[in-house]
C-alpha cells in the first residue's frame, strides 16, 4: 500500500493582537511565528494558538494549512512577503492543496489525527496585511484558499512531523471542488448535492450550501 505523506514546512502559532494596517485597525492573530518545540493539539487547536476571527476557530475549525507550493506565486504580490506563515496558517504544507486534499481526508500528525473540514474563506485582513485591495478575490479565482481541519484525535505534534495520509474519504470531494461551488458554480444541482453529501463537510458551509440550494431549488428547480 503506497503512503502519502507530506511534509511540513513550518507549525506556526500566534496570539490575538490589536494591529493597524493602512486605514484599518482589528485583532487578529495573523502575525504567526514558527514553533520549534513539540506542541500539544487539542479539539481547538494547538496549544500556544489563538484565533480572533469567527469564521477560524472552534471544533470544525480547529488548524488552517496553506501549502507552501503556492509561496512563490504570492512572492512578487505581497508587501514584507513571510517564508513563515505567510496567510497566518498553523501548518504550511509542501504538496498536500485543494485539488488532492479531499473533505473528510484524515491524516495522522505526531499523535494527532485530524481531518480536512472546509477550504479556508479568505478574509479582508489577508489584503490589509498585505497591502493587496484584491487579494480575497486573488485568492478565490486561483483557488490559492488552503484549507481547514478539525481535531479527531489530540497529541502532541512537533515541526518534523509529516503529515500521513491515514484513511481518504470515499466520496473524493475536493476541497478544490468545494471552492467552486462556493465562489462560480454556485447553483449547479449535481455539485451542491455531492458536496452536501459529504457527511465531514463543517456544519457552518453546509448550513451556508443548503440555503443556497434550497433558495435557487424553490425559485427554478421546483
Amino acid at each position: 500500500m503506497q503512503v502519502h505523506s507530506f511534509k511540513v514546512q513550518s507549525l506556526n502559532a500566534g496570539k490575538i493582537e490589536t494591529l493597524t494596517y493602512g486605514k484599518r485597525t482589528f485583532q487578529s492573530a495573523i502575525r504567526k511565528k514558527a514553533i520549534q518545540e513539540p506542541i500539544y493539539v487539542s479539539k481547538t487547536g494547538l496549544l500556544a494558538d489563538e484565533q480572533a476571527y469567527e469564521h477560524h476557530g472552534g471544533v470544525d475549525k480547529a488548524l488552517c494549512l496553506y501549502p507552501y507550493d503556492y509561496y512563490p506565486y504570492w512572492r512578487g504580490i505581497v508587501q514584507h512577503f513571510s517564508e513563515t506563515a505567510l496567510f497566518g496558517e498553523n501548518i504550511t504544507v509542501e504538496g498536500l492543496t485543494e485539488q488532492n486534499a479531499h473533505i473528510g481526508d484524515v491524516f495522522a500528525f505526531g499523535e494527532a489525527l485530524i481531518q480536512v473540514s472546509e477550504p479556508r474563506n479568505p478574509c479582508y485582513k489577508l489584503a490589509a496585511k498585505y497591502e493587496v485591495p484584491d487579494m480575497v478575490k486573488r485568492m478565490r479565482d486561483t483557488g490559492y484558499t488552503g484549507f481547514l481541519f478539525r481535531v479527531l484525535q489530540e497529541g502532541t505534534v512537533t515541526p518534523q512531523d509529516d503529515l500521513v495520509l491515514v484513511e481518504p474519504d470515499r466520496a473524493k470531494v475536493s476541497v478544490a471542488a468545494v471552492n467552486d461551488v462556493k465562489f462560480f458554480d454556485r447553483f449547479n444541482k449535481a455539485k451542491l448535492e455531492t458536496v452536501l453529501a459529504v457527511d465531514a463537510l463543517s456544519a457552518s458551509l453546509k448550513e451556508t450550501l443548503q440555503k443556497q440550494y434550497e433558495s435557487k431549488r424553490a425559485n427554478e428547480w421546483g
